[in-house]
């Protein structure tokens, strides 16, 4: 379910999914030239979606060329805006938040 999220919701490719027991999951997207693997939290490994967990540890950066309509796509989805789109000194960039909790930012480097 996350992988066809961020497929309709942020505009990745899915590569692919596959099993990997015990309900599990292996996944992998890509949104240009970059790739973002991805498993299922799994107590065996001692991890945790931000969720279940209660607490966002890290995010995923992406850097793309048109942030502005990114941005429109995702929030007509209905994606989470944690931040709206502004100018940072990093870049132009926005923070959204995905249903299993993590923080994804896209941003458009300056220059």
């Amino acid at each position: 379910k996350e992988i066809d999220w961020l497929v309709r919701v942020f505009g990745f490719e899915k590569i692919m999914v596959q099993p990997t027991g015990n309900g599990r999951h292996h996944g992998e997207v890509r949104y240009g030239a970059g790739v973002v693997m991805m498993g299922t939290a799994a107590d065996q490994f001692d991890s945790k979606s931000p969720n279940q967990a209660k607490a966002h540890t890290s995010g995923v950066f992406v850097y793309l060329d048109d942030v502005d309509a990114h941005y429109a796509r995702a929030k007509a989805a209905g994606a989470e805006i944690v931040q709206a789109i502004a100018d940072q000194e990093y870049g132009r960039t926005y923070w959204a938040r995905c249903p299993e909790g993590h923080d994804w930012f896209f941003t458009r480097p300056p220059g």
